[in-house]
């Protein structure tokens, strides 16, 4: 029998290559939050044989911890180590802590959806478990009673998360780049 992973290049038509490493946190991101959009949308059209939103929740729910916690990093105020160690998975001090390190390179107003976002995912999982497991520890269901996911609300308001955490990361590296390239000048003023 053959493995499904590969050692060796294969024709992108058979499959793709695994990333990681320090540069591959930005497609991370952008593939958690690409398959729970192209999951959603196949929920929301009834297409395929999955029923079920859990996996879509984890992978949105990940998407933004990964991105919150991608932000921290960029914008210097933690490394990834620092975020995991002071938040693991808990979304609410984690969005504390962003946005006030967001607000510095784009409007609070434009971050609303984050924290909605936020909100929501806590209150109903706030571990990172819930979408994950069927029951808790005691062995206790882990969703509210009569809860439902309105499909096309969930990924208009995903939409408008990544838009604005992508366009604050985006934000946060011109300005780095800009800071550095004015550093570079004063230093190279410096030795004439």
């Amino acid at each position: 029998m053959t493995s499904f992973l590969r050692f060796e290049e294969v024709t992108a038509d058979l499959g793709a290559p695994l990333i990681d490493g320090a540069g591959a946190r930005d497609q991370y991101r952008e593939g958690y939050f690409l398959c729970a959009k192209e999951a959603a949308t196949a929920l929301r059209l009834r297409k395929g044989k999955n029923r079920s939103a859990m996996p879509v929740l984890f992978l949105y729910r990940h998407y933004l911890e990964i991105a919150l916690k991608d932000a921290l990093e960029k914008s210097k105020v933690f490394d990834l180590s620092q975020s995991d160690k002071k938040f693991a998975h808990d979304l609410v001090a984690l969005w504390a802590e962003t946005k006030k390190a967001l607000e510095v390179f784009v409007s609070p107003d434009f971050l609303a959806p984050i924290g909605s976002a936020v909100e929501t995912f806590s209150t109903i999982d706030q571990r990172a478990d819930a979408f994950r497991y069927a029951t808790n520890s005691k062995g206790d269901p882990q969703m509210p009673k009569d809860a439902y996911v309105v499909y096309h609300e969930l990924i208009a308001q995903m939409d408008d998360v990544y838009a604005a955490i992508e366009l604050a990361i985006g934000e946060i590296r011109v300005q780095e780049a800009e800071l550095d390239r004015a550093i570079g000048e004063a230093v190279a003023r410096d030795r004439t």
